[in-house]
């Protein structure tokens, strides 16, 4: 009896402490929840009476209802035998749900963050866009203006007061985040920060009473990037909606940026801006990050939330829809004399996906490093591609050079399965193949011994949509080929085009399990790399050892460099010629 008296008690007590140590794991993880971070700039950025503000919110709202265009309908479709007196009805329902679905299953909006007054009705129209109750969690996104640092930003707080309400914190994603590289607690940040205050009267306004995850995003890199994306990646499921907080362009001497300081018209002003904004918007459109951060470089154009709009281009699913819903500037509210602007977009990023990121999680997760059956492409696609690449290079050579812009006004023209196949990130050569006089594009086939090479460049890892990396490449065989001078416009006849698209390369062990003819290989050593396509030994006649050594020379080592420490990737490719 003792015996089982002093067992009761013991477990008792391991109970108790047990209990103890759980309630103190959670509270450490959740006790930031008795903590509220109070407004900044209610009272001038935005009010802070919650009947002037909910006023307010709710005429932007109206307005940018009453604004939303209306998408217009073929007249085959409307007139399906429907009697006179119900065409008119039809055509406004079936109007309305066109506009719906262009914009439905909305995964991301990107919102300006200036003073209600300036942006307010602009922010409108993505808000009125959202569908109240299918969000569960919010991932806000805005950039640091005043305290510098690298990577992600997160608070201690458990909850961020409104004066429409407060909204909690999702304190278990951010316990997850904190344990991972480029994530870092910093209250500093968010005490000087407006960009993340100016979305949370809207999310409560539109959303209601929702999890919340801010981040102040940093200085990034590649390396911050995809730390962010991949972390971002785990968490994001179904009922997850990304706002992304960013002004554009910031003109004039008080930003420090004037690059047509010669336009001295207020108007001719404005619509160099507008071309300005609209160059980043046809970069968003392309969902590839890397695109938008040289048109960053390129451009020096003054997006405070450049950061987090690169991250969320790094997470949208290859078939996203990115739509400007409506475009300002400050100058539309409030004149200035000195050319001072600050352009806001209201922008969705939806999938016709119902999944949603769950459909991105398999898509990220599908690409297989080494695996010869990925994404494999038909027939038709590859004559989409060589047309593409064709049209590219002819208005390259033209003097048309904006390679993005034609991207994507060529994926315009596609169906919703080949945007779907042909924007998806993929590693891709293209090859310029010279004949001899009296061979013509159209007699090309079935002529290989005629073919000399006359450019060869492209990209050996999937870091651009398809589509984009084979009308950049087109153009790049064409002229930055340093083996050869640039491809002249009278030439372009006598040329033919071979498209090569890759799968992922991945490591190997030992460089005799190359299997030669069918992989690609892709050398490492010292810093240097070089680079075959799968066809290079077989056209050549070169064994293993052979190509190797090739390869090698062509990185700019010695012949026999490869057979001590160097790396060796494979590949395999798909071709594609005309």
């Amino acid at each position: 009896m003792r015996v089982q008296v002093r067992h009761k008690i013991i477990c008792l007590l391991v109970s108790l402490v047990l209990l103890l140590y759980m309630d103190s794991f959670f509270a450490k993880i959740m006790g930031a929840n008795e903590q509220i971070r109070l407004t900044r700039f209610a009272g001038s950025w935005y009010p802070a009476q919650p009947n002037v503000l909910d006023s307010d919110l709710s005429q932007y709202l109206k307005r940018a209802k009453e604004q939303l265009p209306k998408e217009q309908l073929s007249k085959e479709q409307i007139a399906k035998q429907v009697p006179a007196k119900l065409q008119a009805a039809r055509q406004q329902v079936m109007a309305v749900q066109t506009k719906k679905q262009d914009i439905a299953n909305i995964l991301a909006i990107i919102v300006p963050h200036a003073g209600y007054m300036f942006s307010g009705q602009t922010a409108a129209f993505a808000y009125q866009s959202l569908s109240p109750n299918k969000y569960k969690r919010v991932f806000l996104l805005g950039p640091s203006h005043h305290v510098a640092f690298k990577g992600a930003a997160l608070p201690s707080e458990g909850s961020f007061a409104t004066p429409l309400g407060d909204l909690q914190v999702d304190a278990m994603v951010i316990h997850k985040f904190l344990k991972l590289p480029y994530f870092q607690e910093s209250d500093m940040v968010f005490d000087s920060e407006h960009s993340l205050e100016m979305q949370l009267p809207w999310i409560r306004k539109t959303l209601g009473n929702i999890k919340l995850i801010p981040l102040a995003i940093g200085v990034v890199g590649n390396k911050e990037i995809k730390q962010i994306v991949n972390a971002l990646m785990d968490e994001l499921t179904e009922g997850d909606l990304i706002v992304i907080s960013s002004d554009f362009t910031h003109y004039g001497p008080r930003f420090d940026y004037q690059p047509f300081s010669d336009e001295y018209s207020l108007e001719a002003l404005q619509a160099k801006i507008k071309e300005l904004d609209f160059k980043a918007l046809d970069c968003l459109k392309t969902l590839d990050s890397q695109t938008l951060l040289e048109f960053y470089e390129r451009s020096h154009d003054t997006i405070c939330g450049i950061y987090p709009c690169a991250i969320l281009l790094s997470l949208l699913p290859a078939n996203t829809n990115v739509k400007l819903l409506k475009y300002a500037t400050s100058q539309d509210v409030q004149k200035d004399p000195d050319g001072n602007s600050v352009s806001y977009m209201a922008i969705v990023c939806s999938s016709p996906d119902p999944k949603g990121w769950l459909s991105a999680k398999r898509k990220a997760g599908s690409v297989t490093p080494g695996s010869p059956n990925q994404a494999q492409l038909s027939e038709n696609d590859g004559k989409v591609l060589l047309k593409f690449a064709r049209t590219a290079l002819q208005d390259y050579l033209q003097g048309k050079r904006d390679t993005v812009a034609q991207a994507l006004e060529y994926s315009g023209r596609l169906n919703p399965e080949e945007q779907l196949r042909l924007k998806e990130k993929r590693g891709v050569f293209v090859t310029l193949y010279k004949k001899p006089e009296g061979i013509t594009v159209s007699s090309s086939k079935n002529q290989e011994h005629h073919k000399e090479l006359r450019g060869c460049i492209g990209y050996i890892y999937p870091n651009k949509p398809l589509l984009l990396a084979v009308c950049e490449n087109a153009v790049n065989a064409a002229v930055n080929d340093p083996r050869f001078n640039p491809v002249a416009k009278d030439e372009l006849d006598h040329l033919t085009i071979e498209i090569s698209v890759l799968t992922v390369p991945h490591f190997i062990s030992n460089w005799q399990d190359i299997k030669l003819g069918q992989d690609g290989i892709v050398l490492h050593k010292s810093g240097r790399q070089s680079v075959f396509l799968p066809k290079v030994a077989t056209e050549f006649g070169w064994d293993l050892p052979q190509t190797l050594s090739q390869l090698s020379l062509k990185a700019g080592l010695s012949l026999y460099d490869w057979q001590q420490d160097a790396q060796f990737e494979v590949f395999q490719s798909q071709s594609f010629c005309e």
